[in-house]
């Protein structure tokens, strides 16, 4: 039988059928990949591999528990968002230097070496701590609509138990009817039982997640009533006419706040236009007379 000699030379004819279909097939999954992620996704993953600076001095259990709590915005991952920050890192300096000349013709301060330097550190810092200030925004937004879900949907859930459903049947029933953080996170909690998890683990990691204290109670009310064998309908009952109270409560709290918020507009901008529109034509009468 007559074979083929290997080649040197890395001619194609050198590859096995094997090698070649893999090396298709990464072609083809690097091809089909954004411009932008084609680009500089090596490079940001060199940046952020383990043994880089920037991993080192960032903890990312806890850049991974912070993005879990904000539901992981735009299918960000940990390594993803440290990329973020470091380019964030890198940009935003550029920009106040780029801004500078301006910023001194107005304000009337001389660039030297020692401003440069102060204006890029400045940058450097900002760029580091803007992707973590979004990141708190986006939480505080997240538990702020778990929060103000919550409510009615115990309450839907309460319904449907007293109808005859399940405690976890009629938290699906209810979850796939709205469109919210909370629902996402009762629909995960239920994927995870369907899983092999037990119900109170998944219950317990689902308020940890969301991080809502009104929830983890909640959660904390129905894992010992499941224990101890008390009516889930009776605790969801109870439950829910608490959340209702306590959101009352905050309604009113805000209410209470109002006037002081409203203070500081008031005086920067509406006291000012009616000193001019009541006191204006008074003082041109003034003016004109010659007193």
């Amino acid at each position: 039988m007559l074979q083929t000699p290997p080649n040197p030379r890395g001619r194609p004819g050198s590859q096995t059928p094997l090698e070649r279909v893999m090396a298709q097939s990464r072609t083809e999954g690097t091809q089909d990949q954004p411009f932008v992620r084609r680009v500089l996704g090596p490079t940001l993953d060199r940046m952020t591999d383990q043994s880089s600076v920037f991993t080192k001095n960032v903890n990312l259990e806890d850049l991974r528990y912070n993005l879990l709590r904000a539901g992981f915005p735009y299918g960000i991952r940990a390594r993803e968002f440290l990329a973020i920050k470091v380019f964030s890192t890198a940009l935003v300096p550029l920009l106040f230097l780029a801004l500078m000349p301006k910023f001194s013709s107005i304000l009337g301060f001389r660039i030297n070496f020692l401003v440069v330097v102060l204006v890029a550190f400045m940058g450097a810092l900002y760029g580091w701590k803007i992707p973590d200030t979004w990141l708190s925004m986006v939480i505080r937004k997240r538990q702020f609509l778990i929060q103000l879900a919550l409510p009615d949907m115990i309450d839907l859930i309460s319904i449907s138990v007293e109808a005859g459903l399940g405690l976890y049947a009629a938290i699906q029933r209810v979850a796939t009817r709205f469109k919210n953080p909370l629902s996402e996170e009762l629909l995960r909690a239920l994927q995870e039982v369907r899983l092999g998890r037990g119900h109170s683990e998944a219950l317990r990691d689902m308020a940890k997640r969301a991080d809502v204290a009104d929830l983890s109670m909640l959660v904390t009310a129905l894992v010992q009533a499941e224990v101890l064998g008390i009516a889930i309908s009776n605790v969801l009952t109870v439950q829910a006419e608490r959340l209702r109270e306590k959101r009352s409560q905050r309604a009113r709290e805000q209410a209470q706040k109002a006037p002081i918020k409203m203070l500081f507009p008031l005086v920067l901008f509406i006291f000012p236009a009616l000193f001019v529109v009541i006191l204006g034509p008074a003082m041109i009468k003034i003016m004109g007379s010659g007193i």
